[in-house]
């Protein structure tokens, strides 16, 4: 059935799947401090980005058109990547990151000073003054914690949300490049 809506160019579902897949990327970002709600962000987002392959694959399958999709695929080590972890998470087992957790820690330094003052008067007679010179505290470096996820299978140096954005970019490229080569309805 679905194919019939492609066919016919009644509707372009990889656009609202790629909205999709921005929105899950956008709460991985503020979940990132959750490690259990950003894994469930992070398979939501490796389903619907997939979703937006799948619906081109749908659209061209069993056409002439079908060989653009197949090179395209072949050409994109990211878009390639994504296909095998989305296809992993769902089939095999749960998608597996790497915590890397950095810490910056406060350092606050207090200098204090005594300062005694004697003074004598005209018959010689000697006083003393203490007093206790405290400075403000001068902090020295500030306080950072932060998390930041790698796949242990990648190749390159990319951290997990810059490798998602690589793949959303490589997507819209694909979409649009499906449009104005006539391969996806628009």
């Amino acid at each position: 059935m679905a194919s019939a809506v492609y066919k016919y160019g009644m509707t372009m579902h990889e656009k609202v799947k790629l909205d999709e897949a921005k929105y899950f990327y956008d709460q991985m970002v503020s979940e990132i401090n959750y490690q259990r709600h950003f894994l469930y962000n992070l398979s939501a987002f490796l389903s619907t980005a997939r979703s937006v392959l799948l619906y081109a694959l749908e659209e061209v399958t069993g056409t002439p058109k079908q060989i653009w999709y197949d090179d395209y695929m072949r050409s994109s080590q990211v878009l390639s990547f994504f296909k095998e972890k989305r296809d992993a998470n769902i089939h095999a087992e749960p998608v597996k990151v790497q915590p890397h957790y950095n810490m910056q820690m406060t350092n606050v330094v207090y200098i204090s000073d005594s300062l005694t003052l004697q003074m004598a008067n005209v018959l010689g007679i000697v006083s003393d003054s203490d007093s206790d010179l405290e400075s403000d505290p001068i902090q020295v470096s500030p306080s950072m914690a932060s998390i930041q996820y790698t796949f242990v299978d990648w190749q390159g140096t990319e951290d997990v949300f810059s490798l998602c954005q690589m793949y959303l970019d490589e997507l819209e490229r694909f979409v649009a490049d499906g449009q104005t080569k006539g391969m996806l309805t628009k």
